[in-house]
């Protein structure tokens, strides 16, 4: 039945915008603690991989958010194109980040999920953008 395909989506939908708003909040209180300790006038470089750690902490979220997604596939019976936990990953990747390949496919009614994984990929990248904007800003205006 749709109905209970959308309850699930939506149910995941609001995972990961809860896991993805822990995994800000960590890595906004990452950055207050650091920019206490530093002084002022620092160097380029350490900023740089300030950053970068930022951007890899998000990722690390959005991959725990494509794991969620992967697992639940599993755990439906009746989804037999995804046969193992690395297919799944993949699959749920693939779909997360709106790639979509194409070379795995969920059948039938099914294919709503994954409608509503993309489309829950979109906002979620569109908000670790957003993020990383915020914290370059924040990063910058103290040195």
């Amino acid at each position: 039945m749709l109905i209970e395909k959308l309850a699930i989506a939506l149910t995941m939908m609001f995972l990961c915008t809860m896991i993805h708003a822990l995994f800000m909040m960590a890595a906004n209180k990452a950055v207050d603690r650091s920019m206490a300790y530093v002084s002022h006038g620092r160097h380029p470089f350490r900023r740089a991989v300030q950053i970068w750690l930022i951007i890899l902490w998000m990722f690390l979220g959005i991959c725990v958010e494509a794991g969620i997604w992967a697992y639940t596939y599993l755990s439906i019976p009746s989804i037999t194109t995804l046969p193992d936990a690395p297919t799944a990953f993949y699959f749920s990747l693939v779909t997360y980040t709106s790639l979509g390949f194409g070379d795995i496919v969920l059948t039938g009614d099914w294919r709503v999920l994954s409608a509503i994984e993309a489309a829950t990929g979109v906002i979620i990248f569109g908000w670790t953008t957003a993020l990383i904007f915020y914290f370059i800003q924040k990063i910058y205006k103290t040195g």
